[in-house]
């Protein structure tokens, strides 16, 4: 299954050559215009990187059920029980952070917000503070998540699906 991976690593990088294009050129349309597609435009742009993200995380957690040919919500737990037992704590701690953050993404405020908060300021990635609505006032682009996907948070992501898969199937 080392295609998954292939396909899912390219598709994250044309994604994210085509979301800043699509970006620049609104962002440089915006400089003459106010208009408010413009303003819709990049907002949509940033549901379409939150959808991705949740996607390919998604798409992994099947690729691992298949794989592992495992019952229905267990694929994530195996995974976590191999990374304990091969004392890979630091890519643990990484996969947990973004399956948190994808939960999120999902569910909005939870459980999973709660232990992101506790640690929101070691995180890969920004979230939304507790009590806010938006996490940085006055742009426009910004969608109400509770967590910022920017290329970062997906490239990011993809490394840990990457680093996760191969521990778990050893490439």
């Amino acid at each position: 299954m080392q295609r998954f991976i292939q396909i899912v690593s390219e598709s994250t990088e044309s994604h994210i050559e085509n979301f800043n294009r699509i970006e620049k050129l609104m962002y440089d349309e915006l400089q003459t215009s106010g208009s408010t597609r413009l303003v819709i435009n990049l907002q949509k742009m940033q549901w379409e990187r939150a959808i991705f993200a949740i996607g390919i995380f998604s798409l992994f957690e099947a690729v691992v059920q298949n794989q592992l040919e495992i019952e229905k919500g267990s694929a994530f737990k195996e995974l976590k029980e191999k990374l304990k037992r091969n004392d890979k704590t630091e890519l643990l701690i990484k996969f947990e952070e973004f399956y948190y953050a994808i939960n999120v993404l999902k569910h909005g405020k939870g459980s999973s917000y709660t232990k992101l908060l506790e640690k929101q300021s070691s995180l890969p990635f920004e979230i939304t503070p507790a009590g806010s609505v938006f996490r940085n006032e006055g742009d426009v682009s910004e969608i109400e998540t509770l967590i910022y996907v920017d290329d970062e948070f997906l490239k990011s992501c993809l490394a840990v699906i990457c680093q996760c898969y191969d521990e778990l199937f050893r490439i």
